[in-house]
């Protein structure tokens, strides 16, 4: 009885086939996993954390533990524009949520109507795209190269739509160590990006949980801050920004930066849905950010996992058979494979699987009806270095019998 009350989203929704997969998983005794998106648990800064969670809640608890507001925590947002240097933004133009996801769906849900577009990279975040889609918005992806987003593919897509007669309201994009490929927007790339969706006057949504994470090469600004910097636009992007890869996923704390007008409307949006985030994590996050915690911090994420990441280049240039394509990121917590034509990465997974080393399989990152099936996601940051070499020898060996 009750499922046919459901609505018609509720009945079609999309749960995350990433965490089925990692689900299916769970029980394997010595699995090696490269599959979830997992910051390794030696880089939470655990001893920081557990003295200021009880210094602010032996302090200020009877404000903390109380109902706060819906758009977040004064001392958090001043904290922020600080770190970031901002000092021409308002509190107006930042909003604090509980985690990435909820900012991304707020500011859906305040753009979205059904049959709506927006235009995704291919492949792109799952999470995300399961949200677009439960929102009943119609998926457009752009094949992504070297640079990022291919903007002569976007310009022939837009026009194509335009000439359909529909309603593009978005372009989402993660630029920095994307996620699923590691691929980052090119600094070229990204200003051809802003100006296209300055004359176009379509929104951009930038999804940046991984910037922070560079081992080598050059840091490049964000999409909002080069709005910002050089085009003088804040509102062109929203940027969003979380802490679940630099401090813990478990804080559940994220922010988001673009027009005061759309922020106000988002903030809306998380008063009914959430009321507010958690105000003793907010109030945690600002004082590691006050008392100058961060920077020495990140700079020990970085250290620790640049050996991962090379390890993992390493493994794949000396295991995996020469016919296998393969990212090299400079950051972040991923790599992506691509694999012949006719090697469905979906088979591979069950072979993997027998042998106990997991992944990602790469047709989970697109759009429904627009999957490619010869690639694969793997994570580097969860797994120690024995497991990797071991994972990658295994995989290696399976490709290679998959012709015999």
């Amino acid at each position: 009885m009750i499922y046919e009350k459901m609505s018609q989203a509720t009945k079609t929704m999309k749960s995350s086939m990433i965490r089925e997969l990692v689900a299916s998983t769970k029980n394997i005794e010595g699995l090696i996993s490269f599959a979830g998106g997992f910051p390794s648990p030696k880089t939470f800064p655990r001893e920081i954390l557990s003295k200021l969670y009880a210094d602010v809640i032996t302090k200020e608890g009877d404000t903390v533990l109380q109902y706060g507001g819906s758009q977040g925590d004064q001392l958090l947002k001043e904290e922020l524009l600080k770190w970031e240097g901002y000092d021409d933004l308002s509190q107006e133009q930042i909003l604090i949520t509980a985690g990435a996801t909820n900012a991304i769906f707020y500011m859906s849900m305040a753009l979205l109507e059904p049959g709506d577009v927006i235009i995704c990279e291919a492949p792109s975040f799952l999470g995300s795209l399961v949200a677009f889609e439960a929102m009943g918005a119609e998926l457009h992806s752009i094949a992504l190269d070297q640079e990022g987003l291919d903007i002569t593919l976007l310009q022939a897509k837009v026009e194509e739509l335009a000439k359909a007669g529909k309603r593009i309201k978005f372009i989402y994009t993660i630029p920095d160590f994307h996620n699923p490929t590691g691929v980052t927007m090119s600094y070229p790339r990204r200003k051809q990006l802003i100006e296209f969706a300055l004359a176009m006057e379509i929104p951009i949504l930038e999804d940046n949980p991984y910037s922070r994470l560079r081992y080598s090469g050059k840091d490049i600004p964000s999409l909002f801050r080069l709005a910002h910097d050089e085009y003088g636009n804040t509102e062109i992007i929203t940027e969003v920004v979380t802490f679940s890869k630099i401090l813990g996923p478990g804080m559940r704390l994220a922010y988001v930066k673009g027009s005061s007008v759309l922020i106000e409307r988002m903030c809306s949006w998380q008063q009914k849905v959430n009321i507010a985030p958690d105000n003793v994590s907010q109030r945690v996050a600002a004082r590691f950010l006050t008392e100058g915690h961060m920077q020495a911090h990140l700079e020990s994420i970085r250290k620790f996992y640049q050996p991962y990441l090379d390890k993992m280049l390493k493994c794949m240039a000396d295991y995996l058979p020469s016919y296998i394509q393969y990212g090299k990121p400079e950051g972040g917590i991923f790599t992506w494979l691509w694999l012949p034509e006719d090697m469905s990465a979906d088979l591979l997974f069950e072979q993997a699987k027998a042998h106990k080393v997991t992944f990602i399989p790469g047709s989970k990152f697109y759009p429904v009806g627009q999957e490619k099936f010869n690639c694969l996601r793997l994570n580097f940051s969860y797994s120690n270095l024995q497991q990797i070499e071991q994972g990658m020898q295994s995989l290696g060996k399976l490709m290679e019998d998959f012709y015999t």
